[in-house]
Order: C-alpha cells, then structure tokens, then sequence
C-alpha cells in the first residue's frame, strides 16, 4: 500500500513516521530540495507541487493502482488545492479540490460562509495593486488572501495606525479587509469521516496584544464552562463544514466566542491537522487521540476512532515569545524538575533577540508544556519559567 505526502516540511515527519508504522510505502513530494519530511520517505521527488500534473505524472510512471494509494494529511498553505486535485484525479479518500479552494481562500470562505450567515463581519477584497480605502469603522484586520501561518496578518485600531500601515502596503498580492470581532480566541481539531464530524480538542489561545496577535501558546479547557464551550463550538463546526461540502478531512480552525453575544465565530478553517507541534505533541497528549493516525486508519478502511480523553487538569503549550536580549539558557534538566514539566524543546541562543511578528519568527525557538489545577496557576507558572531566560 502507498501513501502520498504532497508538501514535506518538518511538520509532515509525524504523518511520514505513523504511515510507515502501519506498513505504508511512502512518496513524498516537495518543490524543497531540503524539506525535512523528504528524508524520512522510502521514495523522495523534488518537483513543483503548485500544478499537480507533476506530482500526478510521477504517480503514473510508477504505474501504481489508485486502490492501494491513500494522501496523508499534511501541513500546508494555499497548496493544499493540488493534495484535493491529485484526490479527485484518483478518486480517493480526502478533501476535494472544491472544498479545499473554499478554505484556503480568506475571501470565498467568508463568501461561501456569509450566504449561510455563518460568518456576519464585514469583508472586503483588495486586489493586487490595489490600495484599500479607508474602512468606515476600526478595528480591522488586514490579512493575504491565500496566507497561512498568520504571514501579513495586522490588527488596526485606527486612522493613525492605518495610515501608518497604508504607507508599507505590499501591492503584490491580493488582501482581504475585514472587521475585528472582539471575543476569545480558541483553536479547534476535529476529523471529518464520510461526512461526520468528530471534535477531537478545544484550545484557548494566548496571544500578543496588537497590532500582530500572534499566538503564544494555548490552554486545554476544564469545567462546565468549557463544556459548554465544546459543545456550542461542535454544533458550529457540524454546520462549517457542510458549508464547505467537507466530507473527508482532519481539520483545523480558529474561532472567535464573541464578547457581545456568546456566539462562536469563525476566523479561518483548513482541510490539515494543526501545526506548531499541536498536532503530533499537545492534541495526542491531552485528549489521547492522535488524528493523523485514525485519519489514516480511516482511509484504510478500519475504524478506530475513540472518544477524547477528558482531564481535570488545564494543559498548556507554550512557545518561547521573548523579545528581549535572551541573557542565558537554563539547563534543561533542572528546567524540567523545577517546573515539572511534561515536555520540554528550546532551540535558542544566547544573545538572541527576535520580534514577534508571525508564526515564521516564534515557531522554530522550542516549546514547553505544563500542567495545574487551575487556568491561573499554569499561567503563572509559564511566566516564572520564561523568566530564566531573560
């Protein structure tokens, strides 16, 4: 049996090491002589993955029967339309292309959302060459419209911070313009199986104050409040995803419970697991479920889904966010004694200063991961560990 993983960054090795487990013959491909994942493949090919007739034609030279072929789920941006393409040339299990666009394209998703009135912010599109008018009412965000990873996403507040922001404005591609709604940020996993939505976890986010709100980290939730908050965020996604046509996916999402009402809103949703080692560390760790493996399992024919472990405990991840002179480094077995921590990676450097923009200038530096008895209290624990480094 083959499996196909189109797009081999760092964040496709987990998906690479459970399908070898399981006795798939992996292909990995990445227009990325050095991407991480094409080390890990029993076959590598270092082709252009925008136009899947490449990918497509390397597929065929090896003459191989769609019936013993399945795609991993992976971790990529805008591109995901060829992993959908490649599905449906195939006939195989996954994401149609279709549904993929939807969601890798800010303005149709919130188009294809907004006639079913599943997304009611203002939005407006900017093309490329284009500069967008003032808005009527602030704040706004302004973000790509094929982005991913948080690249070029900015909060503004104002007229001052959005002349300020016009001054700069990359013409070179296409922007999305819309209002910023205020509320709580939560991060969603979930798998989609012949049409069935399974919530996998729930994460509150912890983000930088504006303009940039880069997640920093996230918390599992606990109680009845976040009971409460799982089950409204699952009705929700159960009417995302038919929006979208979705109907075999693991899938992602970040959304909004929204200060005024109550109400969950979405900001984005992908046809992918998770990245910044949510899906292959924190998710498994807390809820017990590893999506890409019953993901896989699922296209194979086999099902081994199981119902989210629950915890009394908050988890948290939490990513190096330190924009100050990073002085020392701790030793990390004292580090994880003293903080009884549950795992531990740092990749930074003494003398390092770095300025938290986006995804591309936090993820890369390491993470840490904890746990209490209260939301507050591993709060604050975080806060003592990431001062040993100032």
């Amino acid at each position: 049996m083959f499996a196909l993983i189109i797009g081999a960054s760092n964040e496709s090795i987990h998906a690479i090491r459970v399908a070898k487990k399981k006795g798939l013959h992996v292909l990995a491909f990445d227009g990325d002589a050095d991407a991480e994942g094409l080390k890990y493949a029993d076959e590598s090919f270092v082709v252009d993955i925008r136009d899947p007739e490449n990918v497509i034609r390397i597929i065929d030279s090896k003459g191989i029967d769609p019936k013993d072929m399945i795609v991993l789920p992976v971790l990529i941006g805008r591109y995901l339309i060829t992993t959908g393409a490649v599905i449906d040339h195939y006939g195989l299990t996954g994401a149609h292309k279709e549904s993929v666009n939807i969601c890798t394209d800010k303005w149709l998703f919130h188009e294809t959302l907004a006639k079913k009135d599943l997304r009611d912010a203002d939005c407006k599109l900017v093309k490329a060459g284009d500069v967008p008018c003032e808005p009527a009412g602030f704040p706004v965000i302004i973000k790509p419209r094929y982005g991913a990873g948080s690249r070029g996403v900015v909060s503004v507040s104002g007229p001052t911070e959005w002349k300020a922001e016009m001054e700069g404005f990359p013409c070179d591609e296409d922007y999305v313009v819309e209002d910023e709604v205020a509320g709580t940020e939560y991060g969603v996993d979930g798998l989609v199986m012949d049409g069935c939505f399974h919530l996998v976890f729930v994460r509150k986010k912890i983000n930088t104050e504006p303009p940039f709100r880069q997640c920093v980290g996230y918390l599992s939730l606990s109680g009845s409040s976040g009971e409460q908050i799982e089950d409204m965020t699952r009705t929700y996604m159960e009417k995302l995803i038919s929006a979208a046509g979705i109907k075999n996916a693991v899938i992602h999402a970040d959304i909004i419970i929204r200060d005024d009402d109550g109400k969950p809103f979405v900001i984005e949703m992908s046809t992918r697991p998770s990245g910044h080692r949510l899906h292959d560390v924190f998710t498994p760790l807390v809820t017990g479920v590893d999506e890409v493996s019953v993901y896989i399992d699922h296209t194979l024919g086999r099902d081994t889904w199981t119902d989210p472990e629950k915890k009394d405990e908050v988890y948290m991840i939490r990513y190096f966010d330190i924009e100050d002179e990073i002085r020392r480094i701790p030793d990390s077995e004292q580090l994880m004694k003293k903080y009884d921590l549950l795992d531990y990676e740092c990749n930074m450097t003494e003398g390092e200063i770095r300025k938290i923009k986006d995804g591309h200038s936090l993820m890369g530096r390491g993470y840490f991961i904890l746990k209490e008895k209260t939301e507050g209290s591993v709060c604050s624990k975080a806060d003592r560990l990431l001062e040993e480094y100032v």
